[in-house]
């Protein structure tokens, strides 16, 4: 049976299948429906992206198949765009399901639920940066919406709606909660088993950002239990 991801895909391509039970643009089929996505106007100034243009990345689909694919992601929707060119003009939203794995060149999109110290649950599609039985590191984009205000006075203008993204990253060891960091050194010292080789490491590398994180997680792991 072909897999449900590559069949997607193939739908995407615009290759038909004889199987109409298998069909994600069958409206019967709804929890494998593909969607176009719609678009929509908007007044308010920002954009909602994480990335700004479709980047290229693999679709896989966990114990499944991989498919080459361009995609970005909607934070205020919460959303996986997908294309299969960066010319084409369809943007395309896969199902809602954890199997599927966006992976672009420094994190992958995942759909899951992490528990965060003093936060509670932070649901939702979450950048992966590290995963493994010692280390997690995630990031959960946001968007900030500043709402319109009218001009107060003949002499002022109006000022629009304007959205803003950010993100808050969440670093944990093994299956312990999660906490919210920054990407400081004094952050991941609190969390980090003190020992004389992180101690050498953060005196000799410093923390600015997402690969020296990376960097500093690698050396983490090398040193073993």
């Amino acid at each position: 049976m072909t897999k449900f991801l590559t069949f997607i895909l193939l739908a995407i391509f615009g290759i038909t299948s004889s199987n109409a039970q298998r069909d994600p643009f069958n409206p019967s089929n709804s929890s494998m429906q593909v969607q176009t996505k719609k678009s929509v106007e908007s007044e308010i100034v920002g954009s909602p992206y994480f990335e700004e243009m479709f980047t290229p990345g693999i679709i896989e689909e966990v114990g499944g198949n991989q498919q080459n694919a361009y995609f970005r992601y909607n934070v205020k929707d919460d959303q996986v765009e997908v294309k299969v060119s960066p010319s084409q003009s369809d943007i395309y939203i896969l199902p809602r399901q954890q199997k599927f794995i966006y992976q672009l060149k420094d994190y992958s999109y995942v759909l899951g639920s992490y528990n965060v110290e003093g936060v509670g649950l932070v649901k939702g599609f979450v950048n992966k940066y590290h995963q493994s039985d010692k280390v997690t590191f995630i990031g959960k984009p946001f968007v900030t919406i500043t709402q319109a205000q009218a001009a107060k006075t003949g002499y002022q203008k109006a000022t629009p709606a304007s959205l803003n993204v950010g993100i808050n990253y969440y670093f944990g060891l093994g299956d312990n909660k999660l906490q919210e960091i920054k990407l400081r050194e004094k952050d991941f010292k609190n969390i980090l088993p003190s020992s004389k080789e992180m101690k050498q490491y953060f005196s000799d590398n410093k923390i600015k950002d997402i690969n020296d994180v990376k960097k500093m997680i690698d050396f983490y792991e090398s040193l073993g239990s």
